[in-house]
């Protein structure tokens, strides 16, 4: 099974999570910090899956 390749934004926001000094392109560069950025970045496109932003709107619960 193919994992989903993360977006631009979600490996953005993956890296502001890590919080590291390395800059966002060096890290793709490096092959483990590339898979542990892709994780995390996964994990964050998962939640923001959950989240219904019309609903947040209109204040439905």
């Amino acid at each position: 099974m193919q994992r989903v390749a993360p977006d631009r934004a979600a490996l953005e926001v993956a890296h502001t999570m890590l919080r590291t000094a390395e800059p966002l392109d060096d890290m793709l560069q490096h092959p483990a910090l590339k898979l542990i950025l892709e994780a995390v970045a996964r994990r964050h496109m998962q939640r923001r899956a959950r989240i219904d932003v019309k609903m947040l709107q209109a204040n439905d619960k």
